[in-house]
């Protein structure tokens, strides 16, 4: 395969939800190409992470999230998709999208691959429990999509996997930066306490 890289022109507007939703119903509408995309491996880059934090981290805690990161796995290889899978962006954030004067387009690729479409929804669902995504905003995507994933029963396994990834990928930053090791001590804190509302920052 090649790519074709096209100089976007600068943006007209920021990008919201509803932008995100309709773009991935096309991005969801699309058959398999002819090569093979990789899987999301979205749990794959824990070990990498948590190494890179070292000591800066409570043993334990990286114990425990290598056990979540390994019981989340088993979990996730025995889900049964309501969507059919396919290709994903498999980071799909509005930041991810870009709205020029010919309208929105999905930026950031690196991360996509052929899996389940729901990865692609989890997202926005642990954007509105965990980050501060307003209700209305939340509901704007799912109505633009036409379904919300939160009815699927496979959601809190893969809402947990993203949430232990999103923990170790902040760990990894901790040992050169105090807000970092803070904000990951608070994610792995409100993981333990198995309380899903806590709210996250960006990193």
């Amino acid at each position: 395969p090649v790519t074709l890289w096209h100089r976007l022109p600068a943006a007209v507007r920021p990008a919201g939800p509803r932008d995100l939703a309709e773009l991935l119903r096309l991005v969801h509408a699309l058959p398999a190409p002819a090569f093979t995309l990789p899987r999301r491996e979205l749990l794959g880059g824990v070990e990498r992470w948590l190494r890179l934090a070292g000591d800066a981290i409570d043993p334990a805690d990286a114990a425990y999230l290598r056990a979540r990161r390994d019981g989340f796995a088993d979990a996730a290889a025995a889900l049964t998709p309501h969507l059919p899978p396919g290709p994903i962006h498999g980071d799909a954030l509005p930041r991810n999208v870009h709205v020029g004067p010919d309208g929105p387009v999905l930026v950031d690729l690196e991360t996509f691959s052929a899996d389940f479409r729901e990865h692609d929804l989890v997202v926005m669902a642990l954007s509105r429990d965990r980050y501060g995504l307003p209700d209305e905003q939340y509901e704007a995507f799912t109505e633009a999509y036409g379904w919300d994933v939160r009815e699927w029963e496979g959601c809190a396994v893969l809402r947990g996997a993203r949430e232990t990834a999103s923990c170790a990928w902040v760990a990894q930053h901790a040992p050169s930066n105090p807000k970092a090791l803070d904000e990951f001590r608070r994610r792995v804190a409100s993981l333990r306490d198995g309380d899903p509302e806590v709210r996250w920052y960006p990193f």
